[in-house]
C-alpha cells in the first residue's frame, strides 16, 4: 500500500513539474515560429507611421515593438491578429520591430528573433528643395539662406540669377533691386564688384544677420558644393549670351557639380541653347491647363531635358508624372509647403518638390 501511494505521489509531482515547465519542454521538442521576413515603417500624413509586414505561415498573430533609449531595449506596444499585415500608429523617430506568435495551449509562443527596421521618413521618399534658400526664415537668395537650407535639413536649394549688361551672373529673384535692397535700380546695371554697394535690407529676419548682399552665381554654386547639396539655378533672363553659358558651364565644372547643378528656364529657345553645353538643363512650365502640362512634357522629353519643373496646380495628375518618367526626366513641383501636399507628391512619385516653408520641423497634430 505504501509503495502504491508513493508511486502516485511521485507521478503527481512529475506531472506538476512538467506542467510548470511545459513551455521549456515544448520548446525543447518544437522549433519556434519564424518572424516576418519583410517589415517596414514608413512616415505618412498627419504625424503617423504605417507598419507593414509579410505574413508568416502558421502564425496566429503579430506583436509590434519600439526601441526605447531610456531602457535600451525594445518594448511591445501593439498585438494584432493573424489577419493583419499592417498597422497605422503615431510617429516616433525610433527603431521598430515585429515578432510572430502562435497559440500553444494557454500561452502565446513568440518567434525567438525580431525583424526590425528604422523609419522611412518623408525626406527619404522625396528630395526637398528650399525655394530661394529658406525664404520663410532668412532674406531669400542670399548666402545665409543657402546655409539655412542646409541646417533645416533640405537636400537642395533653388535660386534665381540674371546676366547683367557686364556679362556677370548675379543672384536675385527680381529685376527691380528695390524689392531686396530698397534702392530703385535695374539689376542688369550692376557688376560683381558694384553689387556689394547694395546690401540686402529687406526680407524675413533681415535684422538678425550680418550684412548680406546679392551673391554671384559662383558663390551660390560654391555654397551648394560646400554643403553637398543639389542646386537648381533659375535663369530669369529671356535670353542670355553665349559667354554667360560658357561661364555657367565653367563654374559648375570648377566645383565638380556636373551631376548636382541644374540650370532651368521656361524659355524654349534658351533651353535648346543651354542643351549644347555640358550641364544639366531643366525646363520650367507654368501651366493653366492639363494640355499645357502635356505639351510641356512632350517638348522636354523630345529635347532630352534632364529635369522638368512645374508649378503645382490641380491640373497635375499621376499620368503626367508617369509620362515624364518614360522620357527618363527628373520631375519636380513647386510650391508644396505643407506636409499634406508633400505626401501627395510622394503618392504621385514626383522626384523632388520645392518648398517656401519649413514643414519638416512643423509639429504634427
Amino acid at each position: 500500500m505504501f509503495i502504491i501511494m508513493l508511486t502516485i505521489l511521485i507521478v503527481m509531482y512529475l506531472s506538476l513539474l512538467g506542467y510548470n515547465n511545459r513551455q521549456s519542454i515544448y520548446r525543447f521538442f518544437v522549433k519556434s515560429i519564424n518572424p516576418p521576413k519583410i517589415f517596414s515603417a514608413t512616415e505618412i500624413k498627419n504625424g503617423r507611421i504605417k507598419f507593414s509586414w509579410s505574413s508568416v505561415e502558421g502564425a496566429d498573430g503579430y506583436k509590434l515593438y519600439k526601441f526605447t533609449t531610456a531602457e535600451n531595449t525594445y518594448k511591445a506596444f501593439k498585438k494584432l491578429s493573424s489577419k493583419a499585415s499592417s498597422y497605422i500608429g503615431k510617429y516616433e523617430d525610433t527603431r521598430y520591430a515585429v515578432k510572430a506568435y502562435k497559440k500553444v495551449w494557454d500561452w502565446d509562443d513568440y518567434s525567438e528573433s525580431f525583424t526590425n527596421t528604422k523609419v522611412t521618413k518623408i525626406t527619404d521618399l522625396i528630395e526637398i528643395v528650399g525655394h530661394r534658400g529658406t525664404m520663410d526664415k532668412t532674406p531669400e537668395n542670399t548666402l545665409v539662406s543657402y546655409k539655412s537650407a542646409y541646417e533645416t535639413g533640405y537636400d537642395s536649394f533653388e535660386t534665381d540669377y540674371w546676366e547683367t549688361h557686364s556679362g556677370d551672373l548675379i543672384v536675385s529673384h527680381d529685376k527691380d533691386m528695390s524689392i531686396a535692397t530698397g534702392v530703385y535700380k535695374n539689376i542688369k546695371e550692376i557688376t560683381e564688384e558694384t553689387r556689394k554697394d547694395y546690401p540686402i535690407t529687406k526680407g524675413i529676419n533681415v535684422d538678425k544677420y550680418a550684412t548680406q548682399y546679392m551673391p554671384s552665381v559662383e558663390e551660390a554654386v560654391q555654397s551648394a558644393s560646400r554643403f553637398n547639396m543639389n542646386i537648381y539655378l533659375h535663369t530669369k533672363n529671356v535670353k542670355i549670351s553665349d559667354d554667360a553659358m560658357k561661364k555657367l558651364e565653367k563654374i559648375i565644372h570648377k566645383y565638380d557639380m556636373r551631376d548636382k547643378a541644374t540650370v532651368f528656364t521656361p524659355q524654349r529657345d534658351l533651353f535648346l541653347r543651354l542643351k549644347q553645353y555640358d550641364i544639366r538643363v531643366g525646363f520650367l512650365n507654368l501651366p493653366n491647363s492639363s494640355s499645357d502640362i502635356e505639351n510641356a512634357i512632350e517638348f522636354a522629353g523630345q529635347n532630352k531635358a534632364d529635369v522638368f519643373i512645374m508649378h503645382y496646380t490641380p491640373h497635375l495628375t499621376k499620368t503626367h508624372i508617369n509620362t515624364a518618367h518614360k522620357y527618363n526626366i527628373k520631375v519636380g513641383c513647386y510650391d508644396t509647403s505643407t506636409r499634406e501636399s508633400v505626401f501627395k507628391m510622394v503618392d504621385y512619385k514626383v522626384d523632388f518638390m520645392i518648398t517656401n516653408k519649413d514643414f519638416l520641423n512643423q509639429v504634427s497634430n
